[in-house]
């Protein structure tokens, strides 16, 4: 009878390692003109089953205020998480978020508790790791390091793969890399050279966006982000970030290029 739980057990991890595969969510931003209710109706039509928040929109619906939390008040939050909760869309990330000090930062975290979201999307400066990493240890909430270009003065740094990767280093699990793979084609990045480097440290999310020459975004697999390329670089590594779709196009072209981006993926999320 031993032999046989233990012959069972085995069948099933295989099963689970055969069966890893990345989750695609769609950035809220996207839609950065609609609520956060609209953009999840949305994200449905579209084929997601992930969103990244952002706290640029209204919360829509029956409820006032935006999604943030100095403009969602705690007596709504209760219902807004039931929404989510319910939605048929994970709210699998929050971002990207700052604050000015730590009683900021602790309202951050409250927010995303009080939702129930489990990462926050962080672009801070350096020297704020050390407070993030104790408040991420406490909350239990992760926090990843996201990137712009090399045109955002305080954080150019975080465009640097190596950079990044040491600094997540130095922090607890809780911490791990939440990198633009477009925004690296304005530093001239190697997107698969990136995310080698990446791997040494810990990747969370990533923005998995395609550009052009200009880098502008353009549907997937018709750029120069080499995505294909980092889907086997990270299997390879057995690592199975969130890749999150940012179409920073506002068009009546954005959904259908998005939904072309969701295609692709759904093709492409196999060994």
């Amino acid at each position: 009878m031993k032999k046989i739980l233990i012959a069972m057990a085995a069948v099933c991890t295989a099963s689970m390692l055969c069966a890893k595969t990345f989750t695609l969510a769609l950035q809220a931003y996207t839609f950065k003109d609609r609520s956060m209710i609209e953009t999840i109706e949305v994200a449905k039509r579209l084929g997601f089953q992930a969103i990244e928040l952002t706290n640029v929109q209204k919360i829509g619906g029956p409820f006032q205020g935006k999604v943030s939390p100095w403009e969602m008040s705690k007596e709504i939050r209760p219902a807004v998480k039931a929404y989510l909760d319910a939605c048929g869309v994970k709210a699998v990330s929050y971002g990207v978020i700052g604050a000015k000090d730590e009683k900021g930062w602790r309202e951050v975290f409250d927010f995303a508790r009080d939702l129930g979201i489990a990462r926050l999307l962080v672009e801070p400066h350096v020297d704020v790791l050390p407070l993030l990493d104790k408040l991420a240890q406490e909350y239990k909430i992760r926090v990843a390091i996201h990137n712009h270009g090399p045109n955002v003065s305080w954080t150019t740094s975080w465009c640097n793969p190596e950079f990044a990767a040491g600094e997540i280093n130095k922090c607890s699990e809780w911490f791990g890399s939440g990198a633009d793979v477009g925004h690296w084609r304005l530093a001239k990045i190697d997107a698969a050279a990136g995310i080698r480097t990446l791997l040494k440290s810990r990747i969370f999310s990533l923005h998995f966006v395609d550009v052009d020459e200009s880098a502008h975004p353009v549907p997937f697999g018709k750029g120069l982000s080499q995505l294909d390329t980092l889907l086997k670089e990270m299997r390879a590594a057995n690592v199975y970030p969130d890749l999150i779709v940012e179409y920073e196009q506002w068009d009546e072209k954005t959904e259908a290029n998005v939904k072309a981006c969701v295609d692709w993926f759904n093709a492409h999320n196999k060994e």
